[in-house]
């Protein structure tokens, strides 16, 4: 695969996918720049994905790369972080490729500008990420901003905010080399989903920047993932105080923080670290310590509902 410095890896993810990928393949195919190349890869899909992946490969050789692993990952982050470590010295920037939704024709060129302008001379592992926009099955708007519907700021990636609440979604992301090599490919069963493990790796030991544009059609159909959900209807606010389930969501950021202090101890810079710890530290800490701790440390969730739910749950 012959890159540039400019060159953007696109790491295609799929499974069961063939109702919309190829559309999606089509707007990656439609953006206005040159310089990328498609790495596309399924997860032992029982409807024709393998097949319409292999048929674009064979139809843009040089551009698209079908990767048959031979692996089944089970999960999107697994497949993802396998994707990342097995194509992470390709070249100096990769981004993270849902099968469902559709890209913008500027998308990778407003991206990597932000990357351009994030990353230090150094090169230190850096990630970038932007906001999107909400469509329905048929792409037809259902919000402008995802983060906005959802109540959320996507410039709020100091660790200590995003240890408690995610704000980074993978199907944005750019990392640079620098965060490929340092994430690698082992994935602790505490990591949650693969763009808030690299977030934090990289607001940990880089830097984090955020674009405050949609640059991608977010599908709601049913069957995604994670989704969008309007945080400012009566159902979420109410589910927020009442779920005895968002207990167990707290916890395993707990779960997620120490994962991270361990996997990466020696690595972390010192302040890092003990951020790290001290937050993963707070599962074994009574009620009222917790609080003290969300208070004193900035370890707060965004929004009235979401923080009373913390301080219920949490």
């Amino acid at each position: 695969m012959e890159t540039t410095d400019n060159t953007v890896v696109i790491l295609l993810a799929a499974y069961n996918g063939a109702a919309y990928l190829p559309e999606m393949i089509e707007s990656l195919l439609a953006q206005d720049t040159d310089d990328i190349r498609l790495v596309l890869s399924d997860d032992h899909s029982k409807d024709e994905t393998p097949a319409l992946l292999a048929d674009y490969a064979a139809r843009f050789p040089g551009k698209i790369v079908y990767h048959d692993s031979g692996l089944r990952f089970g999960s999107a982050q697994k497949h993802f972080m396998y994707l990342l470590s097995r194509f992470g010295d390709s070249a100096p920037y990769f981004m993270f490729c849902d099968q469902d939704d559709v890209w913008h024709r500027d998308k990778v060129r407003k991206t990597l500008a932000l990357m351009k302008k994030t990353e230090t001379e150094e090169k230190r592992p850096t990630l970038v990420h932007t906001d999107l926009r909400v469509v329905d099955q048929g792409l037809r708007e259902m919000a402008p901003s995802f983060l906005r519907y959802s109540r959320l700021d996507g410039g709020c990636t100091a660790l200590r905010r995003l240890l408690v609440q995610n704000v980074v979604t993978g199907c944005t992301v750019m990392v640079n080399r620098e965060l490929a090599r340092l994430a690698g490919d082992e994935i602790p069963e505490a990591c949650l989903m693969h763009d808030w493990w690299l977030a934090l790796l990289a607001s940990a030991c880089g830097r984090v920047g955020f674009l405050d544009e949609a640059t991608i059609d977010y599908r709601q159909h049913g069957t995604n993932t994670v989704g969008a959900k309007d945080a400012g209807s009566l159902t979420y606010v109410t589910g927020k105080l009442r779920e005895n389930r968002m207990k167990t969501a707290i916890f395993d950021t707990f779960d997620q923080a120490e994962a991270l202090a361990d996997r990466y101890a020696g690595v972390l810079p010192t302040a890092a670290e003990a951020t790290l710890r001290d937050y993963g530290a707070l599962a074994r800490k009574g009620k009222l310590a917790r609080v003290v701790a969300y208070s004193s440390g900035g370890f707060w969730k965004q929004g009235l509902a979401r923080r009373a739910g913390q301080l219920l749950w949490g």
